[in-house]
């Protein structure tokens, strides 16, 4: 399915072409999805709960001691998971998918991240809206990742999470070095 999105967009996708690629009957297909919105809706469901998991498994609420420590635990399963999943969220935000989709992931990790901060005692800094915080810290980590998830060849899971968590703890001035 995901192919065949990039190749004509989610809007012109029939059922026909989601049944042929798949080597399925129609009636098959009517069995488990109401058509092909029901069957995008259960895909991006399944990886809205899987994002929502990354935060709860391993102990990543308990074993998180500081911030640091939260996000870094996080950015290793995110980056892990999101690479396994990079041909169908690329399909997504790239403009043949859902345009909604980057909405939701991205409101799934303010909600959850609040959750996290809230449970280890974290207030965000008063100076600036708190809107203009979650938008810059969450939405900066999704350009980010779709940047790497674009590249012809990313690098591996580990190495973006160092990344992510350079980018994390230095403000954009201090990447900017003097010769």
């Amino acid at each position: 399915m995901i192919d065949t999105i990039n190749e004509k967009g989610f809007g012109n996708l029939t059922v026909s072409d989601i049944t042929e690629r798949a080597g399925i009957n129609r009636g098959t297909f009517y069995i488990h999805y109401k058509g092909k919105q029901d069957l995008l809706n259960q895909l991006e469901e399944n990886v809205y709960a899987d994002i929502i998991k990354l935060f709860h498994e391993n102990g990543t609420i308990s074993s998180a001691t500081s911030y640091e420590d939260l996000n870094e635990q996080f950015f290793q399963k995110f980056s892990a998971y999101i690479y396994g999943e990079r041909d169908f969220i690329l399909a997504m935000v790239l403009g043949n998918g859902d345009p909604m989709f980057y909405h939701k992931v991205k409101q799934i990790l303010i909600r959850e991240l609040l959750k996290r901060m809230d449970y280890l005692g974290i207030k965000m800094d008063d100076e600036i809206p708190r809107e203009y915080i979650q938008e810059y810290a969450i939405g900066s980590m999704l350009n980010l990742s779709i940047y790497w998830l674009e590249k012809d060849d990313p690098e591996a899971p580990s190495e973006f999470t160092k990344i992510m968590m350079y980018t994390r703890t230095k403000a954009p001035l201090s990447f900017a070095v003097k010769e």
